[in-house]
């Protein structure tokens, strides 16, 4: 339990860091929006997410990736996708790498 109590404390601070208009926070609020169901669920969400951190170029398609993931694409999901404002994934990827940078955790 303590370990993850320390997970947690880490990702609160690391989303406490996070400036609400950016793109990485535009993409973290689409992956809320999201809901990995099925066996191991965390291993899958970690697999997924490591996918996009392999090849941020696939973006456009990892997000249908993960709605699709439990058969049912919510309006929330469509919201948080549509406020990604993916028009070039190439920016949009550039922009939240030096966003992540900028955080100095």
């Amino acid at each position: 339990m303590e370990s993850q109590k320390h997970l947690l404390a880490k990702n609160m601070a690391f989303l406490m860091l996070v400036s609400p208009d950016s793109n990485l926070a535009k993409l973290l609020k689409f992956c809320l929006a999201t809901k990995i169901t099925g066996e191991n669920p965390g291993k899958a969400a970690e697999n997924m997410a490591r996918e996009l951190m392999e090849k941020p170029s696939s973006l456009p398609y990892w997000t249908q990736d993960v709605m699709r993931i439990d058969n049912n694409y919510s309006a929330e999901e469509w919201e948080a996708l549509g406020k990604m404002d993916l028009k070039d994934t190439e920016e949009f990827m550039n922009t939240l790498w030096q966003e992540l940078e900028n955080l100095n955790l």
